[in-house]
């Protein structure tokens, strides 16, 4: 009887640190898993992919003449050239080429892909202030799958825009950009399926009283410098 009762309390006893094993390996793993979400550094993470991994994929950016071109007479054909998160009907898009300036504002600049010296149709983004997720996404190299929460997804767009800003746009302005000059660029462009439903890029489009204004494909640049 009492052999019986040993084996039982031998059983019990190797039960129950197996469950106390497995309860802290789940533990620890957790534990695990916030340190990783701690350390991660929007910052240092936008630093490499500009660094060392945006530079690899430029090369198949599309002709920006071509594309306007495409966005205008056939979006659905546009689509799928363009990298698309989920079911998101905004697409991403890398795009290259040549503009003469039009134009100066605030926002950057006012230029053609087309040749024209006088209707432009797309906006160089060259302020001091970025938004969107163009190149995030445009790249194609940064999954949202791989992110524990989209606040971490969104903050790495920020921090590469503001390289963008000190490296790309910075730079270029002192060069003293004038209306008349050509630029040569790559850079990223999002848009929506309804973007040239009424209006095509590079077309007038009324603001109530207000004059009209050309409808721009907003483009933020990746490489930007004046011919």
């Amino acid at each position: 009887m009492k052999r019986k009762h040993a084996f039982y309390a031998a059983c019990l006893v190797s039960l129950l640190l197996l469950l106390g094993s497995s309860v802290e390996f789940r533990s620890l793993e957790a534990k695990r898993a916030e340190e990783r979400a701690e350390r991660f550094n929007p910052t240092r993470y936008a630093r490499d992919f500009w660094d060392h991994r945006l530079g690899d994929v430029l090369e198949t950016a599309l002709s920006a003449t071509e594309l306007v071109a495409l966005l205008n007479t056939d979006m659905e054909a546009a689509v799928g050239k363009g990298r698309t998160l989920g079911q998101s009907r905004v697409h991403a898009y890398l795009l290259k080429g040549e503009a003469k300036i039009v134009s100066l504002s605030k926002e950057g600049l006012c230029a053609s892909v087309s040749g024209s010296e006088s209707d432009p149709e797309i906006l160089i983004c060259a302020g001091s202030y970025l938004s969107g997720n163009a190149v995030r996404d445009a790249s194609g190299l940064i999954d949202v799958s791989d992110f524990s929460d989209t606040m971490k997804f969104n903050r790495i767009s920020s921090e590469i825009n503001k390289i963008i800003v000190e490296e790309v746009i910075k730079p270029f302005q002192d060069k003293r950009p004038q209306v008349g000059m050509t630029v040569r660029f790559i850079g990223a462009a999002e848009v929506g399926e309804e973007a040239t439903q009424e209006v095509p890029f590079g077309g007038r489009q009324g603001d109530g009283d207000a004059p009209p204004a050309y409808h721009l494909l907003k483009v933020v640049p990746i490489r930007l410098d004046i011919e």
